[in-house]
């Protein structure tokens, strides 16, 4: 093709037609600018598509993990809460008569109250967004938002279960392990332990009026709250960012 151009233009030369070679020399820059409009414009449009596919396929995998990790969730704060009940059991029997105290089974009581767990979500897909700089693929600043927002009330409930946790194995467990039969409280949960501790009377008086467990218990309450609003908070932001995601 351009070899027959040059011909062209070299005939033209010969011929002394110099207008028309002005001419024609024009047309064929304006043919060369448009081929390559037309190529940057199909480039354009190819990385379009390209990008679009991009972004689509992330905004499945975000919404897919959601809902994976919106189902572990759910039975977090279900767990949680089944705990917290118990714990407030045993408050609810502090310095209560000793009839009170041994009807209401308190091995029982004890061994669900002592329940927590920490919550590790799927983050693969944030985490790959974040790590490849590629955050201009989520095109919803909403969602984007709410994505930075997760993780940092992925951090805040970490920290409560740290804080819940260090209660829990450095003054809590110590202090049971000194009045009560672990052995006991471990019949009423998953250990398959049928036999009751034969070094523990089963009496639970003298502990339900102490001011020690009493005071260890409302240290968990709290911190077992804690938890739970930020598994609530989480989860209706799961909830957010699965319907921000739902293909259209």
């Amino acid at each position: 093709m351009i070899s027959l151009f040059r011909k062209i233009r070299q005939q033209l030369l010969s011929q002394n037609r110099v207008t028309r070679y002005l001419a024609y020399a024009v047309g064929e820059i304006l043919l060369v600018v448009i081929g390559i409009l037309i190529a940057l414009q199909v480039n354009t449009w190819n990385e379009g598509r390209k990008f679009e596919a991009e972004s689509n396929k992330l905004t499945q995998d975000i919404n897919a993990e959601f809902q994976d990790n919106r189902i572990v969730l759910k039975e977090r704060i279900a767990d949680l809460e089944i705990a917290t009940d118990h714990v407030r059991r045993v408050l609810s029997l502090m310095n209560a008569d000793h009839d009170e105290i041994q009807k209401a089974e308190p091995a029982g009581i004890l061994s669900k109250s002592l329940k927590y767990g920490n919550y590790n979500p799927a983050n693969s897909s944030i985490n790959e967004l974040i790590s490849s700089g590629k955050l201009n693929l989520v095109r919803n600043p909403a969602l984007k938002k709410n994505l930075f927002t997760w993780l940092q009330l992925l951090e805040d409930a970490d920290e409560d279960f740290k804080n819940q946790d260090m209660q829990a194995t450095t003054l809590l467990i110590p202090y049971l392990y000194k009045h009560i039969s672990m052995q006991n409280l471990n019949t009423y949960n998953s250990m398959e332990v049928d036999s009751k501790s034969e070094l523990f009377n089963g009496d639970y008086y003298e502990v339900f009026h102490d001011l020690e467990f009493e005071n260890l218990y409302q240290g968990k309450l709290f911190w077992n709250t804690e938890m739970l609003n930020h598994y609530k908070k989480l989860d209706t932001l799961a909830l957010e960012i699965i319907q921000q995601t739902q293909k259209k």
